[in-house]
């Protein structure tokens, strides 16, 4: 099985991998319930079909919470925010972020509009102190919002107080569900949208209010099933729900799992120094920090204690350390050499509520070698350097047990033909396919060639240089901007000035025929000096004759200094007239006008090039990680699911390459 081999629900892809590894859990992970975790249920219904296949459904709740540096007013620490390229272009998000219908966080920053051939920088600047707010306006990824915490200090999802956060995920809900319900009808199905919205809604405050002393992870982990429920129309069977600090707590009673073996290569004296080059090697030149970054004796693991936070553990050979915000050094009585040392150590010192979780690149071979892991098509972008990890270590003769990842495939567009809602359209899709409301199966059966024809926009839009060309173009793009009245107007004031500059071409011809004559005395005048000097220097006696040709000379250049200034004052007079006339009052009105124009028509083409961008980037991204929510909310039936699960399509990923 390979990367390109795709086989349809109930393939030969889950039924080989069930007897590869038997009793091997399906591990799907995701940091928040709200987005396309639950649509992993298609699994569970291949596997229901195949009668086998265990799937462990699980809260990554090991990250931190989202957070920015951008502080907002107002009460709370706990805020909804917007992605753009500007105020937020820092924010990153985990466990706190919901896209409304059709919405994605897929930027359409100031260098994709460049390279459309926005003007960006002119249009912003055109906007004065307003400038901040333009670009924040125009780079917003749409139907997209994070929970944000403002504070200053690091969260981590599986330790923040449900009576901190829960106000917050109830607020991020509102809007994401508010924002999706009036995009759909008729009456019948928008009331059906609403109803499922209360529904999730429901679920989440009753637990709130029931569980003020919980953490969100628990609200996670009570909202998954049921959302696994809700697209599926009845309970998942043969799962169970976790969290990633559960899986990992590490204790001496859990080290001997599998999924810690992968943690002793990097304590064992016989693999510690190769595992932790491979390390390095695989992450060399990436975003991610080399081993030698956090310190002496750094493994790829942080450590997570209740109270003190998530930090690297360091093991050196007197002390293992944990940085966490306030550092906990371990004093050792002999070294720590396997991961049953390391847990017996750390328990005698921090208890057994503790959980050892693999930096991004390492968590995936932990995790894999005792579970398969369930990504979508998009999903986990660090595994192509966590295989060059595995790779290394096996070609160094270290024996590696790990399971390949099963990927789907989701249609989620395609499957939409089983709906019969009508939708009405966000701005930037009903742009793109000309129209505000489209039934399901027409938008089915149309958006893969709307998302081919708003690339061509963005291609065509790079190579139109001349604002007529652009204007032009927009007359067949945008038939409410008046483009063809604006174009005849745009004609009109070109000629306008044409005119002026015909009118000032005498003068223009008259000031190059001063120039001309002012660099021909000034040859002359330098003649003259230099004569001048020559005849200085040949006289021995100062007679009368010589005292006359010495002031012939100097009468001679005088004259040709009064003449060259009269010409340069001749100068400054004409260009004064030709000022006049192709910067006077006339002139600065077209001026004004035809710069209007331009930037209406950069205005024009920005608006088209960010609706061509959030449709071209924003349906492939959420054809592959559509909200599971969007799916009842939109075909309370079932059957968009359904036909998602018929269509998903599974490959195999190896962790590990083979030889």
């Amino acid at each position: 099985m390979s990367i390109t081999d795709t086989e349809p629900a109930g393939s030969s892809v889950v039924s080989q991998l069930l007897a590869d590894y038997p009793g091997s859990p399906f591990l799907a992970l995701g940091q928040t319930v709200f987005w396309d975790e639950p649509v992993k249920a298609v699994l569970r219904l291949a596997l229901d079909n195949l009668g086998a296949g265990h799937m462990v459904l699980g809260v990554h709740d090991t990250d931190y919470f989202a957070k920015t540096r951008v502080r907002k007013s107002g009460p709370g620490r706990f805020v909804l925010m917007a992605h753009n390229d500007g105020t937020t272009r820092d924010l990153w998000s985990a466990a706190g972020e919901v896209s409304t219908l059709f919405g994605s966080e897929t930027l359409p920053d100031r260098h994709r509009l460049k390279a459309a051939g926005v003007p960006f920088q002119r249009l912003a600047r055109s906007h004065g102190e307003a400038a901040a707010a333009f670009l924040d306006s125009v780079t917003e990824a749409w139907g997209w919002r994070g929970l944000v915490y403002t504070g200053s200090t690091d969260l981590i999802v599986s330790r923040l107080p449900l009576k901190d956060v829960g106000a917050g995920v109830l607020q991020l809900l509102a809007w994401a569900f508010e924002n999706a319900a009036v995009q759909i009808g008729p009456a019948c199905c928008c009331g059906e949208a609403h109803r499922s919205a209360d529904t999730v809604l429901g679920w989440c405050r009753e637990y709130c209010e029931q569980n003020p002393d919980k953490f969100l992870t628990d609200l996670f982990q009570s909202v998954l099933p049921r959302m696994y429920e809700l697209v599926i129309g009845s309970a998942p069977s043969n799962v169970t729900v976790d969290g990633t600090a559960n899986l990992l707590r590490f204790t001496p009673a859990t080290a001997s799992l599998p999924r810690f073996k992968f943690v002793d290569l990097f304590l064992s004296p016989a693999s510690r120094e190769l595992a932790a080059s491979a390390y390095n090697a695989a992450v060399q030149g990436s975003n991610i920090y080399t081993l030698d970054k956090f310190g002496a004796g750094a493994i790829p693991f942080d450590l997570i204690i209740p109270g003190k936070g998530r930090g690297t553990i360091r093991v050196t050979p007197r002390v293992v350390f944990v940085e966490t915000p306030q550092p906990v050094a371990i004093g050792l009585k002999q070294p720590v050499t396997s991961v049953q040392e390391l847990a017996q150590v750390l328990a005698a010192r921090l208890g057994n509520e503790i959980s050892l979780v693999g930096k991004a690149v390492s968590l995936v071979s932990m995790l894999a070698q005792e579970f398969i892991f369930v990504f979508n098509e998009e999903g986990s972008t660090y595994v192509t350097i966590t295989r060059q990890l595995n790779d290394t270590l096996a070609e160094a003769g270290i024996p590696l047990d790990m399971r390949p990842i099963l990927r789907i495939r989701y249609e989620t567009w395609d499957a939409l033909s089983a709906a019969t809602a009508t939708i009405r359209l966000p701005d930037h899709l009903a742009s793109a396919f000309g129209r505000a409301a489209i039934t399901c199966p027409e938008f089915a059966a149309s958006w893969r060639s709307v998302v081919e024809e708003q690339k061509q926009v963005c291609t065509t839009s790079a190579a139109l240089r001349k604002p007529s060309d652009l204007m032009n173009y927009l007359q067949g793009r945008d038939p409410l901007g008046n483009w063809d009245s604006k174009l005849q107007r745009y004609a009109e004031i070109r000629t306008g000035l044409l005119v002026l500059r015909q009118e000032a071409m005498p003068l223009h011809s008259e000031v190059q025929h001063a120039y001309t004559r002012v660099s021909s005395l000034r040859k002359q005048r330098a003649e003259a000096q230099s004569q001048m000097g020559s005849h200085f220097r040949s006289i021995t006696e100062w007679n009368e004759e010589a005292t006359e040709k010495r002031t012939e000379f100097g009468n001679q250049i005088s004259a040709l200094d009064y003449e060259i200034r009269e010409l340069l004052r001749h100068v400054i007079t004409l260009k004064e007239d030709i000022r006049a006339i192709e910067k006077g009052a006339a002139a600065q009105r077209l001026r004004t006008e035809l710069d209007s124009i331009e930037r209406d028509a950069e205005m024009a083409r920005l608006k088209l090039v960010r609706n061509a961008l959030l449709t071209s980037d924003g349906l492939p991204h959420t054809n592959h990680r559509p909200s599971a929510w969007w799916l009842p909310m939109v075909d309370s039936t079932g059957g968009w699911f359904r036909k998602i699960a018929e269509t998903a399509r599974y490959y195999t990923e190896p962790l590990l390459t083979e030889k």
